[in-house]
């Protein structure tokens, strides 16, 4: 599949996560954490040793034995480094939850400032925590108080990061082929199999950004050989503006292209500017990552923004927060919460996710019903607190 390639600045870590790409730096701590294991499993720092990662973790069994109540203290924090609209649902999530089990919750937002999160985490440590959820933001200084933490038995939870007792896992590459895929599949039974593809990537933020890339690439292959990709651009600046500003230089050099992918925001830009020009038709593809509130409005719409791959943030976090309590009390919890990719691409299925997320409680007490979105992996709890994940997990 032939494709135009062009470069554009760095990316900076607020636009990261304004993404919502979930990935963020867990690749580099995965490799730091590597560096700093001994031969015998115990981490330089004195964390608690880590198993060998296994091929496959087996479905979470809430029916394991309980040990005792912990006497841990019963307060649940949440680290977040940016205010940005998604991790203030997780938030809202971790709060309700603890709320309804009794825990105090604490949070706090650095502002992308890894000196300010440190402080931040230290503070909550010093404070007691039964829980602590974070974000991946600089390893090297995270690190040492997060072995701290795992080594006072505070059941750490790592959104696609490490060390933690329990951690937030996502596929980007199936994320990629996800988006790619639908894309293929309204180009075989509207386009003929025959489209021209703008996508926006961030391949300079991370390498599993640029894993989703070729997600991405492998999915619209899928319709053969007559999709092309004549415009794949690194934009940097994740911005409606900078989506609107794209696409219109994009589309006055390549005027028949059809399907535009990438993360919600850009898209949105691209669309708008699309739609503004007049140039916007009834049988163009556009598809984006995130869930963002006026991609959602748009799909709704039953227009030519026809998909969002998103992830229920709110449920996510009222999970956290159900199982903060529960390490705290001696019970099982899951190794791994799977951040599985959501195709919304009708009105229907966005009404279904805004009400599920809207419904945290009613969705996590139905078992079947929370893991549509959110697969539950393994066991751990106090009692079996040595097993620690020092490397990203990456759900098959």
């Amino acid at each position: 599949m032939p494709f135009a390639k062009r470069h554009l600045p760095g990316l900076s870590r607020r636009d990261l996560l304004r993404l919502g790409a979930l990935a963020g730096s867990g690749m580099a701590g995965a490799a730091l954490s590597a560096a700093c294991a001994s031969k015998n499993g115990q981490s330089e720092t004195g964390g608690p040793k880590s198993p060998a990662p296994p091929e496959e973790l087996g479905q979470f069994d809430p029916s394991l034995p309980s040990g005792p109540p912990t006497g841990l203290p019963r307060r649940a924090a949440w680290a977040s480094t940016a205010a940005a609209e998604f991790f203030l649902a997780l938030g809202a999530g971790v709060e309700a939850a603890s709320r309804e089990r009794g825990l105090q919750y604490l949070t706090a937002f650095s502002g992308d400032d890894p000196t300010k999160n440190l402080r931040q985490l230290e503070t909550f440590l010093a404070r007691g925590v039964g829980a602590l959820a974070f974000q991946p933001l600089n390893a090297v200084i995270q690190r040492p108080i997060l072995d701290a933490a795992l080594r006072q038995g505070v059941c750490v939870q790592g959104i696609i990061t490490q060390p933690s007792t329990l951690q937030v896992a996502a596929n980007q590459y199936d994320i990629g082929f996800t988006q790619g895929k639908a894309a293929a599949d309204f180009a075989t039974a509207r386009l003929q199999g025959n489209a021209k593809v703008h996508y926006f990537n961030l391949d300079s933020a991370s390498p599993q950004l640029q894993l989703r890339h070729a997600g991405v690439l492998d999915g619209l292959r899928s319709a053969g050989s007559g999709l092309s990709v004549v415009s794949d651009v690194d934009a940097p600046d994740i911005s409606t503006a900078n989506g609107a500003a794209i696409m219109s230089t994009v589309i006055a050099e390549q005027p028949d292209i059809r399907i535009i992918l990438g993360g919600d925001t850009l898209v949105v830009g691209a669309y708008r500017a699309l739609d503004q020009s007049g140039k916007l038709a009834d049988d163009m593809y556009f598809s984006g990552v995130d869930g963002d509130k006026e991609a959602l409005a748009l799909v709704k719409n039953d227009g030519p923004y026809r998909a969002s791959i998103a992830f229920p943030w709110h449920l996510m976090g009222y999970g956290l927060g159900q199982f903060a309590a529960d390490w705290i009390e001696g019970k099982q919890i899951p190794r791994v919460i799977v951040a599985k990719p959501i195709v919304l691409d009708s009105p229907g299925s966005v009404d279904t996710y805004i009400a599920d997320n809207a419904s945290p409680a009613a969705v996590f007490a139905d078992r079947t019903r929370y893991e549509r979105y959110l697969p539950l992996l393994g066991n751990v709890s106090y009692a079996t607190r040595e097993i620690v994940w020092h490397e990203e997990y990456v759900p098959r």
